[in-house]
């Protein structure tokens, strides 16, 4: 027995079980039947690439119709973000300049295909668009590397993002593109329908990330209305990223949500699936699908109800049911049985479990980067608690700064354990127990992110996690099952981005209300504690404010350099610096005391370098006493104290709700202290 028995879970090498044994559901049929819904929307595993490639087959088999596929691979897709990052920072800019790309990229690669064509060739007029043909690239190559080749001919650096879009579609010359297809369709009497397909390869959840599939899907639209549907784009779009968009493109409802065709499965659909791949992989002479399945399924797992004891703790997706039925299939084999039993379902439903997991990480990896650890937390314990029972279990996560810099920083920034609860809440990890209809409610679209969480607020996690989990109730109802699948659909949403960025806004406006000097200096200091402990998360821990209470020598704040930038490495091996200090200074001009002050606090593990933060607005040293204070601490001790401004620290905390992969704070401390050595401290041997 095959180790896949009911075929390969990905579409690209599960052609021959397509082929033979493809169940064609209603949304299938519906998409035979006409093109009003050109947006085909599935979260992972719904079968979107089987769709799309049986779809191509069906119309590549019909006269007059010709076929177009546009599958982008990862790297592809990230390349052209480079180039599509020209169009500005503004989401409607990104989309209205994308969308035009994409327009021409698929003119071209029909007209590439009518040129090549032995009996269509004739029917086009190659004098008008000539140097569009000639410049546009041969078919071996990516339609992403194409479109990066073309932009780069046409933008100009020195325009401005609007100028650019705006001169885009004349620079292209859409309109000549479209009256010279057209013309030539419609004398070769031809149709050209295109696939994309894989959108989601390389998909960033950012503006551009989200412009980028927008755009594709705005333009398959335009298409379909500009060609009088000579020509027909069906786009299959993950349902995380038609979410995304439909958050942030203010004309979602206008445009695209009346063109959308959103992949359901149920128990009749699934089952049906199953006795079709059943009946081909072990051929089957039984039409009838519970005959098909009973012939394979034995004790517990026969009949209708058997089927659904497998279905349980899937998503109700095809890949969940066929990962679960193949490995079924393959334990049954080593045991010398053709039929499985529920022992082999229950053998390998963990290994789903894990999966379905590991999915819910990698979706909000971006917008909840803590994730993992919270849901790890659940780990051992009840499927079914209140929420004072829940407090303790976030609470120790809450409390950890261990944690890589990313995950650190999203830990700090939870006010307190309910947040917490929130976001899980709103991503589909926990339900809330509904006291009018006395059933558990998920949510997973972010739309209720403030819901109240009282100690007595019952809450259950997804059934789909119990096993990967080990959470202790076993088993759920088959009505429980089938009311949490048709409630249940994962998305990223920027929206759950926001909740963030809200907390990171909210530390910033408070700034804004302490006031300078000693009324507002403890507002201050805490402040900078809490900015600190999320700027600084990942490279430094244990951030203490006041560690030494009882002693006349009170550090104002300490931290312990983690060693885990280049920076920190810096200050380990030029200054001996383990325990980091920041004094903080609710005024602007420092005296000679306060440098005096420092240089009693550097000692044994706090080495020879320290930060004072000041109200100054840069963190410039200023001429005269301030700069002579330092040089002189510096000469006659070997010490370095750098002067960090509160605008530094607010600079750096804005930067954090749209992060970047290169480490900006750590450049700007290493060019800081560069600055402090070559410039402020003057070379006596010279």
């Amino acid at each position: 027995m095959r180790g896949n028995v009911l075929g390969d879970i990905r579409a690209e090498q599960d052609k021959s079980m397509l082929d033979t044994a493809f169940w064609e559901s209603a949304d299938y049929k519906s998409l035979l039947e006409s093109y009003d819904r050109p947006i085909i929307v599935g979260r992972r595993g719904t079968g979107k690439s089987a769709l799309a490639y049986r779809l191509s087959k069906h119309w590549d088999s019909k006269p007059k119709t010709l076929v177009l596929s546009i599958s982008p691979e990862e790297e592809q897709v990230i390349g052209l973000r480079d180039i599509f990052d020209q169009f500005g920072e503004k989401y409607l800019h990104i989309k209205a300049g994308t969308k035009m790309a994409w327009r021409y990229a698929i003119y071209m690669e029909i007209l590439v295909e009518l040129g090549n064509h032995y009996k269509f060739k004739s029917n086009l007029d190659l004098s008008q668009v000539r140097d569009h043909y000639t410049s546009w690239g041969s078919r071996r190559q990516s339609i992403s590397t194409k479109i990066r080749k073309k932009l780069k001919s046409v933008l100009n650096e020195s325009d401005s993002p609007q100028s650019r879009i705006a001169d885009l579609s004349d620079n292209l010359e859409l309109d000549l593109l479209e009256e010279v297809l057209l013309e030539a369709l419609d004398k070769s009497d031809v149709q050209f329908v295109v696939f994309a397909d894989r959108l989601d390869e390389g998909y960033s959840p950012d503006n551009l990330g989200v412009g980028i599939i927008d755009g594709f899907i705005q333009a398959s639209i335009d298409i379909k209305s500009k060609m009088y549907e000579k020509i027909v784009a069906f786009a299959f779009v993950r349902d995380n990223i038609y979410r995304a968009i439909s958050k942030l493109d203010p004309d979602f409802t206008r445009n695209i949500e009346g063109q959308t065709l959103r992949l359901h499965w149920d128990e009749y659909n699934l089952f049906n699936l199953v006795c079709f791949r059943l009946k081909s992989a072990f051929k089957c002479e039984h039409e009838n699908s519970i005959r098909i399945w009973n012939q394979y399924a034995a004790k517990e797992l026969k009949g209708k109800e058997g089927f659904r004891l497998a279905l349980k703790l899937t998503l109700y997706r095809p890949r969940d049911i066929l990962v679960l039925l193949n490995e079924a299939f393959l334990k049954a084999n080593s045991n010398n049985r053709r039929q499985i039993v529920l022992e082999d379902i229950e053998y390998t439903a963990k290994t789903i479990s894990m999966n379905r997991l590991n999915d819910l990480h990698k979706e909000y990896e971006y917008i909840f980067p803590s994730i993992e650890e919270f849901t790890k937390s659940f780990y051992g314990q009840k499927s079914e608690m209140a929420v004072s029972e829940v407090e303790p279990l976030i609470g120790l996560i809450l409390e950890q700064d261990r944690f890589e810099k990313e995950k650190q920083q999203d830990i700090f920034l939870f006010g307190d354990f309910r947040q917490v609860l929130q976001r899980l809440y709103s991503v589909g990890f926990i339900g809330v127990h509904n006291e009018q209809s006395a059933s558990f409610v998920f949510c997973h679209d972010g739309k209720d992110p403030d819901k109240e969480f009282t100690n007595e607020t019952r809450i259950l996690v997804h059934p789909c996690y119990w096993l990967a989990l080990a959470i202790g109730k076993s088993g759920i109802s088959l009505e429980e099952a089938e009311e949490i699948h048709d409630e249940y659909e994962i998305e990223v949403t920027s929206e759950s981005k926001g909740i963030r960025n809200k907390r990171i806004e909210t530390l910033i406006q408070e700034l804004g209300e302490i006031k300078e000097g000693k009324d507002g200096a403890y507002d201050f200091e805490s402040w900078c504690v809490n900015a600190i402990k999320i700027i600084f998360a990942g490279t430094l821990c244990n951030v203490e404010a006041h560690p030494n209470k009882n002693s006349l020598q009170q550090r104002d704040v300490v931290a312990t350099n983690l060693e885990e930038s280049k920076f920190w490495k810096r200050v380990i091996k030029d200054y001996k610096t383990r325990q980091v200090i920041f004094e903080i200074k609710n005024y602007k001009d420092l005296s000679a005391a306060e440098y005096r002050q420092i240089n009693s606090y550097l000692c044994n593990d706090y080495g020879a370098f320290a930060f004072i933060v000041t109200r100054a607005i840069n963190n410039n040293l200023e001429k005269g006493r301030e700069l002579n204070w330092a040089r002189e601490l510096y000469s006659e001790h070997k010490k370095i104290v750098v002067i960090l401004s509160y605008k530094f620290l607010e600079k750096h905390l804005k930067k954090l709700r749209n992060p970047r992969k290169h480490n900006a704070l750590d450049k700007e401390l290493n060019s800081l202290l560069d600055t402090y050595v070559r410039r402020y401290f003057p070379n006596k041997s010279r």
